[in-house]
């Protein structure tokens, strides 16, 4: 988008060995988005041909590949080479970046680092003296078979709920470990035919239908879990309907069924995940991890249950929105001591202090039920809007007044306060003081909305001096 806007001087480091951040990263057997496919392409790079209504981890890390190569950016991108620092440089303003393959200047910085990037690993007792591999989904070990192995899985989120089923079939047995049951709506997942695919390579019109219907179901549901909680019961029905029309044991049926809010823990999206924990090989344990041993996972009962192999679906450190990136302003503060309380940012953007500096995937820029790509476009979008302010203005700085940060932060936390992950669940948006970083409490057309452009007298810059006339 920056090139499409016209500036090609343009440099990104990523840590991986290719692009693709969590679409590489993660491997793991069932591995699948739950935004559907023609949500999670990039509305200038459109993509008819996707095999499924959900696109599998192969697919959408293959689509990415090829969207940096046709746009011409694969160039641009410095591979295995991790950002440990970045300082601004107040005379002269610029970020002066230390990494892992030396230094380097830029005018402007933008961090992308996602929030679910860094894996989660519970303190566990005895964690360390498992005998078998014990590996996080993140960093699934494809050199370890679970094929007639006893698995154990902790956890039963949004990888969990994919894996399990996936490897299921392999194994001689599979203990799922629930915390707390999350509530889930049926994916309606299935192969797109060979005609759907022509139809709608021939006509684009429809594809964009296709995409605007989705999207419009979504901001639905977003509106559910903010300013609209009277639909609710809707989407509570279907859930229980999962639920019921699945499992016909009563005690399985009260375990996986959850007593908070539908949508104030993460809402999952699945087809496969009941059935499959009715199946014979596999035990939904509840009770409370008291260790882990040698050979297995002792629970408060005082039962032990042997296991080959761990398999960790515990999630990510999802508040760490630049980690491990160490990122110092204008006045020598880093962004860890801003965020010290809780992470704030105007729009989720920009951080007064921080001069030239934006956070794509930032603070409060999560949603209950859209596509992130969504987000990813409006965020530089309004990037681009900055960069041409500064060009207009002959300026070389440009940052966030505290008023506005100020006045913006206060307007999203009155209306987080009345939504749905704040109904008093435990969830991955609120930290332990109740204050919660991660989600945008409107719906996302809004968000679009107000990033496209920049407000007036949001942001200060300092124009530089002009230029000397030439001779």
């Amino acid at each position: 988008m920056l090139k499409r806007a016209g500036y090609d001087n343009v440099t990104v480091f990523e840590k991986g060995e290719r692009i693709g951040g969590v679409w590489f990263h993660n491997t793991y057997p069932g591995a699948a988005c739950d935004v559907p496919s023609n949500l999670y392409e990039l509305s200038f790079a459109p993509n008819p041909r996707w095999s499924r209504r959900f696109a599998p981890q192969p697919e959408i890390q293959a689509y990415i590949e090829d969207v940096a190569s046709r746009e011409g950016v694969a160039d641009r991108i410095r591979t295995s080479t991790e950002v440990e620092r970045a300082t601004w440089d107040e005379a002269r303003a610029k970020w002066v970046l230390q990494t892992s393959a030396g230094e380097h200047e830029a005018d402007v910085l933008v961090t992308a680092c996602g929030q679910l990037s860094v894996p989660s690993v519970p303190p566990l007792p005895g964690l360390e003296s498992f005998e078998g591999p014990a590996f996080h989904t993140a960093e699934w070990r494809h050199d370890v078979s679970v094929e007639g192995k006893r698995v154990a899985v902790i956890g039963t989120g949004c990888s969990a709920i994919q894996t399990v089923p996936s490897i299921q079939p392999l194994v001689e047995q599979v203990d799922v470990y629930q915390r707390s049951p999350g509530w889930t709506l049926p994916k309606m997942d299935f192969e797109y035919r060979e005609r759907t695919k022509r139809l709608f390579e021939r006509f684009p019109a429809l594809r964009r239908a296709d995409r605007a219907a989705t999207f419009a179901f979504l901001e639905m549901a977003t509106a559910a879990m903010t300013s609209r909680q009277w639909l609710m019961p809707l989407f509570r029905a279907i859930a229980r309907h999962q639920i019921n029309g699945a499992i016909k044991d009563p005690e399985l049926r009260r375990k996986v069924t959850p007593t908070d809010e539908v949508g104030c823990k993460r809402l999952m999206l699945t087809d496969d995940w009941y059935p499959t924990l009715t199946e014979p090989n596999v035990e939904l344990v509840t009770d409370r991890i008291e260790a882990i041993t040698p050979s297995g996972i002792r629970t408060a009962d005082g039962r032990e249950r042997p296991a080959d192999i761990l398999i960790l679906a515990t999630g990510f450190k999802s508040h760490a929105f630049v980690a491990p990136m160490e990122v110092e302003g204008a006045d020598g503060r880093t962004l860890a001591e801003a965020w010290q309380d809780v992470a704030r940012a105007y729009l989720g953007l920009s951080v007064p202090g921080f001069p030239n500096m934006f956070v794509l995937y930032g603070p409060n820029t999560n949603g209950g039920a859209v596509s992130i790509i969504h987000q990813l476009e409006s965020g530089i979008g309004h990037v681009v809007a900055a960069v041409r302010e500064l060009d207009r203005q002959h300026a070389d700085r440009i940052e966030v007044t505290r008023d506005t940060a100020d006045e913006f932060d206060r307007e999203l936390r009155a209306a987080l306060a009345g939504t749905v992950w704040h109904a008093g669940c435990t969830n991955w948006y609120v930290d332990e003081n109740g204050n919660d970083p991660s989600q945008w409490p409107w719906q996302w057309t809004a968000y679009r909305r107000r990033t496209a452009t920049l407000e007036p007298g949001a942001y200060r810059l300092t124009a530089r001096e002009p230029a000397p006339a030439a001779s």
